[in-house]
């Protein structure tokens, strides 16, 4: 009996030991990343929806770079997940530029394609930042992960304030993310609506 007792013992800690490791997540939440920069001055809160804009513009970025048929002889030129979004000189995304393929599938993704579907243009007009950055030696670190982004985000588009000026940027955005495969990179996309002045 005694055995028996000190068997289901053993038993009951290896499942508890099990229940504690399986609650470590491989990788930061959205919210946890949204709260980080919250705390860093870049209001923001997660969305699920903007979670899948991030996930589906990730998805675009990857299949132009796979299709980046420049040559070992131009590898300055060939477009990286490092290179993809850069504020002065991104080869996919700069400060209120997107450089699309013909599809513009990136416009579509972020919901800036002015003559798409309702989703294709969701957030025309509106202020789009991105971030694109390398996060492999931060996957537990929702605050250095956030650090990553606050530095490395890119205006992709300006918001449209009106002719008269008689709108501004809401102060708090929605934020959505996205990661590799491999768990190295991440995009973050926020989106800023547009409000009247005196809202």
């Amino acid at each position: 009996m005694k055995m028996a007792k000190k068997f289901l013992a053993v038993a009951l800690a290896g499942v508890l030991a099990l229940s504690v490791l399986t609650g470590c997540g491989a990788s930061v939440k959205s919210k946890d990343v949204a709260d980080s920069l919250t705390k860093m001055g870049v209001k923001v809160e997660q969305s699920k929806d903007l979670d899948k804009t991030a996930k589906s513009t990730l998805t675009a970025i990857e299949a132009i770079i796979a299709s980046d048929t420049n040559t070992a002889a131009a590898a300055a030129n060939k477009i990286t997940l490092d290179n993809a979004v850069v504020a002065a000189n991104g080869k996919v995304i700069k400060t209120n530029t997107i450089t699309d393929n013909t599809a513009n599938a990136v416009q579509k993704a972020l919901g800036v394609f002015a003559n798409g579907s309702d989703a294709e243009k969701a957030n025309v007009g509106k202020q789009i930042r991105v971030a694109l950055v390398k996060t492999e030696n931060a996957k537990k670190d929702a605050s250095m992960q956030a650090a990553f982004v606050k530095e490395g985000l890119v205006q992709a588009k300006a918001a449209e304030l009106g002719s008269n000026n008689d709108k501004v940027v809401a102060e708090t955005g929605k934020l959505g993310t996205a990661t590799t495969k491999d768990g190295k990179y991440m995009l973050v996309v926020i989106v800023n609506d547009v409000v009247a002045k005196n809202a």
